[in-house]
């Protein structure tokens, strides 16, 4: 028997969806993406290169996670790497003036949910503060598009973690925009990913152990990294 891959768990085939459509959005434009070194923002870098962005400019507060993906991709586009966390709005607006983005894809935010309820004021920082502060600054250099990468969570918030991402779409749904476009994608479970549960699952299963379920009428949504990023 082969190993099972995240691939083979997805009841369903993945989206196929109008590429010429992404092109358009992507092709030549200078784009930011806070949190580019996490496994959605990490493939959000190589979805941008695969649709020909001008040029990318990788945010993240995680030395070795930036390192990883400028390493992966420096040969193929223009890349500026900048270590730097959306909590410090000084940095933030300099990076902005910069570098003039035309397109924001924020993906930086704490999404362990245990590990959120544990460090509440953290998270509240993090993600709230941090996602105001990149959409205020995005908006005060007349960014084109603001992308929020939100979570299925954030529906009706029952952990911390979707409370936070809860207020920053209320954020950036009432926020005066001015020229800047402002969106939310909500994600699902994403297989793989550095918040996915399917880590977890597979561990427990290869020990013998029972699958922690955290409520027996939870139903969740399940969906692959590139198809997700395609999404956005």
């Amino acid at each position: 028997l082969k190993d099972i891959s995240v691939a083979d768990l997805l009841a369903r085939h993945p989206q196929d969806l109008d590429k010429e459509k992404i092109a358009s959005f992507i092709e030549d434009k200078v784009i930011l993406i806070t949190g580019a070194g996490g496994s959605i923002g990490s493939e959000i870098v190589r979805q941008c290169i695969k649709f020909k962005a001008k040029k990318l400019i990788l945010l993240d507060h995680s030395e070795y996670n930036l390192y990883a993906i400028e390493q992966e991709v420096e040969a193929k586009i223009d890349i500026v790497p900048v270590l730097q966390s959306v909590v410090n709005k000084k940095n933030l607006e300099h990076t902005f003036s910069t570098h003039r983005p035309q397109i924001v894809i924020h993906a930086a935010a704490y999404k362990h949910v245990p590990l959120v309820e544990a460090n509440m004021h953290e998270a509240v920082v993090n993600n709230i503060i941090g996602t105001k502060n990149c959409i205020d600054v995005a908006i005060k250099n007349e960014v084109e598009k603001f992308i929020l990468i939100s979570t299925d969570k954030a529906v009706r918030p029952t952990n911390v973690m979707g409370a936070t991402k809860r207020v920053c779409e209320l954020y950036a749904q009432n926020v005066p925009s001015k020229t800047t476009d402002i969106v939310a994608v909500r994600f699902g479970n994403v297989l793989g990913s550095s918040g996915s549960v399917i880590p977890k699952f597979k561990a427990q299963i290869e020990q013998g152990l029972d699958i922690t379920v955290t409520h027996p009428n939870i139903t969740r949504y399940f969906m692959l990294i590139p198809e997700a990023c395609e999404l956005v």
